[in-house]
């Protein structure tokens, strides 16, 4: 029997914490800087990395600033951090009021309650901080595209397991209409992954993640029986910003 999680799709990301550290791509150092110079952000500014995953975003934060929190609710993702991370949730996030200069998203907003985390971010954060949100977009973008069998297998899976999608997909209003509007800027950076890692990226996708057992098993080894050419891949990362009054 198929054991499914689409009730709980988005929060399995644990299940392939191992290939999500391996295979996703880094944020840009340039996106970094950019936020820190619009944001008037020191290298001694506190700042919290905010569903932080595996620290993929959290690792750079701290190559430029002395005290970098990361909150993330998944254990098997967390223990992979390192550093002062902390259970919480976008919506409760363990730390007092005005604790932090600045907070950062990576790849998560879209899963948060964001009236309640619009909240809880402008409560941790000092007077005068700052918001800033990161995305990464490989979907798509490799060269050569991928075989059609296997873009139907991951195609098939989103229409599956996202039937009655609930994350917050019109974050970006919710964002605006409590700040004002955003900063933007966007970085391009290409990417080699081979055909068995860059099905590996795909499949950590939030609804190839909440398969288990067996049948991920079989997706997996059917995508990469499929995927066997050398792609490159143009990983588009957009950067928005904000001012916390």
């Amino acid at each position: 029997m198929r054991a499914l999680a689409e009730s709980r799709v988005g929060r399995t990301f644990g299940r392939v914490a191992e290939e999500y550290d391996r295979v996703r791509p880094e944020y840009p150092r340039a996106a970094i800087a950019r936020a820190a110079d619009e944001l008037g952000l020191e290298g001694g500014a506190t700042v919290l990395d905010l569903g932080a995953g595996t620290g993929k975003l959290t690792r750079l934060l701290a190559e430029r600033f002395a005290d970098v929190i990361a909150v993330e609710p998944d254990d098997e993702m967390r223990r992979r951090i390192g550093g002062d991370a902390r259970h919480g949730t976008a919506e409760s996030i363990p730390l007092g009021d005005g604790a932090v200069d600045a907070v950062f998203v990576g790849d998560a907003f879209h899963w948060f309650d964001a009236p309640a985390a619009l909240a809880e971010i402008s409560r941790v954060v000092r007077r005068g901080g700052a918001l800033a949100v990161l995305w990464n977009d490989w979907w798509e973008k490799e060269q050569p595209p991928m075989p059609a069998d296997a873009r139907a297998i991951l195609d098939g899976l989103f229409a599956r397991f996202h039937r009655d999608r609930v994350e917050n997909r019109g974050w970006r209003g919710d964002v605006e209409r409590a700040l004002g509007p955003l900063g933007y800027a966007q970085f391009v950076v290409d990417h080699p992954y081979d055909g068995r890692r860059f099905a590996d990226l795909c499949l950590t996708g939030s609804a190839p993640a909440a398969l288990l057992g067996e049948e991920r098993a079989e997706v997996v080894a059917r995508m990469h029986a499929l995927m066997t050419e050398e792609y490159v891949v143009s990983i588009t990362t957009d950067l928005y910003w904000a001012r916390i009054p």
